[in-house]
């Protein structure tokens, strides 16, 4: 039989902490895909200012309405994935655990000090009812994490397939 080994409390510790950066990775990276839309509108406005042949205005043709169609698939994209960062910034969760003074979202549940600090004092001094609050500390910061994951890869993708249709879209202005 194999030896189960004592978790220490550290371990617990170790994984939040590490879910802690998960999540701040995750927001730094939806921050960089906002900060590059943010550099293609400015390119983009740039042009126009300078474009004095006027090449954006679309002739009703053929060629007009391919151009129409690839701002606007490129433009719905935008806004989806926009929308997803906003997401891993600002998200809604819905799972729930057990209020916990070791949580710092439930911190503010507490009616005063007093009513907190007898709270987290019955928890630090129960080492099974430490760990479980732990484990909940863990099961929630993996949600988030997890959750702001899902929205920041969701925005990247369409944030290389918008970038992909507006380079279409440029090239067919002048092949077409």
């Amino acid at each position: 039989m194999s030896k189960i080994k004592n978790i220490d409390i550290e371990d617990y510790w170790n994984i939040i902490n590490y879910n802690y950066d998960q999540i701040q990775f995750a927001e730094v990276k939806a921050t960089a895909v906002i900060s590059i839309y943010s550099l293609i509108f400015g390119l983009g406005y740039t042009l126009d200012i300078l474009d004095e042949e006027n090449v954006y205005a679309f002739s009703p043709d053929l060629s007009g309405v391919i151009h129409s169609i690839l701002l606007i698939l490129s433009l719905i994209l935008v806004i989806a994935s926009v929308r997803r960062c906003v997401m891993c910034i600002l998200p809604r969760f819905n799972f729930s655990v057990e209020q916990s003074p070791l949580f710092f979202g439930d911190v503010s549940k507490y009616k005063n000090f007093e009513i907190f600090y007898k709270s987290l004092e019955e928890v630090l001094n129960d080492e099974t009812t430490y760990r479980k609050h732990l484990t909940q500390s863990v099961y929630a910061t993996a949600n988030i994490a997890s959750v702001k994951f899902q929205n920041v890869n969701k925005g990247l993708k369409h944030l290389l397939q918008s970038i992909a249709l507006i380079i279409i879209f440029f090239i067919s202005l002048f092949a077409l």
